[in-house]
């Protein structure tokens, strides 16, 4: 049996973590008059001074966007990211394209938008394979954040051009070798992180989703960022949770499932519906 105030007390302790007050002095990043992210100063200051299309104006790191399209939008972040790269000042380049906003008004590298603040989408499953069981990863020892840290199954980012459930079936093959097209999903909530990162800011919207993986399958990582693959009880789950064990995201992913499927109330203003647009940073 869950304790219901266990789960609660979890649950607005990370979110304290994944939801802190937004920091102060940080730049503006905008797209004409749409807000796009946010940026420390020096990062703002460098792409101004670096990129021709981008000026400070009023407090703000803006993009002059008379006429321009998404294809024109996405080759001056892309300067503005190789600019970063170069400088040294963005790392773990991954030639992976992410949107910026939604509907997507660029495309931008998923290197730079911690340093520009841009909000990224992620999808991360809950494997259940009974109703007192989950099977959880561990990040291998190489991965760039939180490495050996404890995991959902599943979890990665929207790239852009994909929707939830195409980076999900994506992401279920490369980390686990699960082909979700003949599995059950079942849709959860979302929830946001807005947070302080050494490389910037952290603003991501996290997309849950649960499916019972039938009892004799065997996951196997197939991209080499998984380092292990267990089967636990949701109660050495939640235990391992309490004890810093696993990612933040995946902690409150593990969380929203357990809440919803068993009707304990959340904290207010975390998880909501899977329409994300009214928590969207644009």
């Amino acid at each position: 049996m869950l304790d219901a105030g266990r789960l609660r007390k979890l649950v607005a302790l990370l979110q304290a973590r994944a939801q802190p007050p937004f920091p102060c002095g940080l730049t503006p990043v905008r797209v004409g008059d749409v807000h796009v992210g946010d940026s420390q100063p020096a990062i703002a200051a460098f792409v101004a001074a670096n990129v021709k299309e981008f000026f400070l104006t009023k407090g703000a790191l803006v993009m002059a966007d008379q006429m321009r399209d998404i294809k024109a939008r996405s080759a001056v972040f892309a300067e503005a990211a190789l600019r970063l790269r170069d400088a040294g000042l963005v790392s773990g380049w991954r030639d992976e394209l992410l949107a910026i906003g939604r509907p997507p008004i660029a495309v931008i590298e998923r290197a730079a938008c911690r340093a520009l603040g841009i909000t990224t989408e992620a999808v991360h499953l809950n494997a259940y394979v009974d109703t007192s069981a989950l099977i959880v990863a561990r990040r291998a020892a190489h991965k760039q954040f939180d490495p050996g840290k404890w995991d959902n199954l599943v979890g990665g980012m929207v790239a852009a051009e994909e929707s939830c459930e195409t980076a999900l079936a994506r992401e279920a093959w490369e980390e686990a070798g699960v082909r979700l097209d003949s599995i059950e999903l079942r849709r959860g909530r979302c929830f946001q992180t807005c947070r302080p990162v050494p490389e910037g800011l952290q603003s991501e919207i996290i997309h849950v989703f649960d499916a019972l993986l039938p009892s004799n399958l065997q996951p196997q990582n197939q991209d080499g960022e998984v380092a292990a693959i267990e089967r636990r009880t949701i109660a050495a789950v939640v235990d391992a949770i309490e004890s810093d064990e696993f990612t933040l995201e995946a902690a409150l992913v593990t969380l929203e499932s357990l809440t919803r499927r068993n009707g304990i109330e959340s904290p207010a203003g975390l998880f909501v519906d899977h329409d994300a647009s009214s928590i969207h940073a644009i």
